[in-house]
């Protein structure tokens, strides 16, 4: 029988019943049982934030609870634990920079190796423009570049980012979300068009494989230009990338291990009451929980589809029901024989057609060692994937690459499939803002709401990926010792 808290009680009322046969049971007084402490604060998700805003009120003292609809923890941080190298289908490796995440390695006791290296190995991505292999020089001279002549050296892949880092309108990446900066919140359309492309350049730039959004209307340009601020900051700091030996997975459940206060996992919020002297939850299961304070780090994509009371107001309501999530499924590929060096040509693909964006992924026991290829489809590519099903995309995204590498046919297999817009408890990868989100929402959708508090990385302000994620941990945090 697994040992619980509530098989002890059970254990203790059979050892009362016994008791009450006992003739020196009148002789003893009984004390009827207390009801158990009330929590000081119940945090919702077991992703990064979750993680360690529980751990950083437990140093303070306070008792903390963390419930998670998945069965497993982690969030954005999910490894491939079963394929060769432990591909990340997710959260994939922090800059120098990231001084929170770590201490977070650190203290989580997991080994930090540096991959950089192995993504810049070997010779860089090839273009495949309409199934046919080009190099930069190539593309430069090609009738159907339809960049502008000071652009045409730029691959697809590299220019949006590129001219967003050239030509940035932000003085300073750190007040991207000060009012004074709110003209500058437009469609990253209208901003490439100001930098003089056209709207099929913009298309092939951005819209087949876009890092923030499905293309270039629903995005903010604003949004790109505080990451390009915040990479830049990184690169300053040093030029290493770090990632856990073994998969980073094994941060987020050595995060876990720290914790005093249990993680109960399959636990999915349907409801959240902020009430005068406390919170309560329910989850899908029937089971409530209540506290004096809850925590949400659930993405919006998620907590729009919980019911909140008394309801939320204004732009945060506003923020929880449209902050969009990025559209992102992956398909990771086993290689039985090196095909690309028979053709001579980079491992690494940016294909104009469905396949999207091929990763040789070099996690080996040595660097030069290609474990697998992660492929990416983004935006709507994503979705005409997701709309195919698992078994069919991998085929589909396998054919094609043969039929553009001869070399590669019946060297290459489909061996596993994930998309974080199919993932029920994210609806999508990282958070993004649309045109007039930044002004709208990004100052106002993290405040208390009664007795509700809010973490996540969609709610950093200064930084990204794990780091806003561990950043948006430590205000929440202060919020709440603030109030108690």
């Amino acid at each position: 029988m697994e040992f619980s808290r509530r098989n002890f009680a059970l254990g203790a009322a059979g050892l009362g019943l016994a008791s009450l046969t006992s003739p020196l049971y009148a002789a003893k007084k009984v004390n009827k049982p207390r009801p158990p402490a009330m929590l000081d604060v119940l945090v919702l998700g077991a992703g990064a934030s979750g993680l360690q805003a529980a751990w950083m009120l437990e140093e303070q003292g306070l008792k903390v609870k963390v419930l998670e609809g998945r069965n497993r923890v982690g969030g954005r941080i999910m490894t491939l634990l079963d394929q060769p190298g432990y591909p990340e289908m997710g959260f994939n490796s922090m800059a120098d920079g990231y001084g929170r995440g770590i201490d977070v390695a650190s203290r989580a006791g997991v080994e930090l190796q540096e991959v950089g290296a192995r993504y810049r190995l070997g010779k860089p991505p090839m273009l495949w423009f309409d199934g046919k292999p080009l190099t930069r020089e190539e593309w430069a001279r090609h009738p159907a570049n339809p960049f502008p002549d000071s652009m045409k050296t730029m691959m697809p892949g590299e220019l949006v980012s590129r001219v967003v880092a050239q030509h940035t309108r932000l003085k300073d990446w750190a007040t991207w979300n000060d009012p004074a900066n709110a003209a500058l919140d437009i469609p990253l359309h209208e901003f490439l068009r100001a930098q003089g492309l056209s709207d099929a350049a913009i298309q092939l730039a951005n819209n087949i494989s876009p890092y923030y959004g499905t293309n270039s209307w629903d995005v903010s340009a604003l949004m790109l230009e505080y990451n390009d601020g915040f990479v830049k900051a990184q690169f300053a700091a040093g030029p290493q990338s770090l990632a856990v030996k073994g998969g980073n997975i094994h941060m987020a459940t050595g995060m876990a291990k720290l914790l005093k206060g249990d993680v109960i996992l399959g636990k999915e919020v349907i409801a959240i009451e902020s009430g005068p002297t406390s919170a309560k939850v329910w989850c899908r299961d029937g089971t409530t929980f209540e506290a004096k304070r809850v925590i949400s780090s659930l993405p919006f994509s998620t907590l729009r589809h919980v019911k909140i009371m008394p309801g939320l107001s204004g732009a945060q309501a506003e923020a929880v029901a449209q902050l969009p999530y990025q559209p992102l499924s992956i398909a990771f590929l086993t290689a039985s024989a090196p095909f690309w060096e028979e053709d001579g040509y980079a491992p690494g693909m940016w294909v104009n057609g469905p396949v999207g964006t091929v990763l040789p992924q070099r996690y080996g026991a040595t660097p030069e060692e290609i474990t697998g290829f992660q492929v990416q489809a983004r935006g709507e590519m994503a979705h005409y994937w997701d709309r195919m099903g698992k078994d069919a995309a991998l085929a589909m995204v396998v054919s094609q690459i043969e039929e553009m590498r001869p070399a590669a046919k019946g060297k290459l297999k489909g061996a596993a499939y994930f998309s974080w817009c199919k993932e029920a408890f994210n609806g999508g990868d990282w958070a993004y803002f649309g045109p007039g989100h930044v002004r709208r929402f990004v100052n106002e959708m993290a405040k208390p709401a009664g007795r509700l508090h809010f973490c996540g990385e969609h709610t950093a302000t200064g930084a990204r990926g794990l780091e806003g994620a561990l950043e948006s941990s430590e205000r929440v945090t202060l919020e709440i010792l603030e109030a108690a």
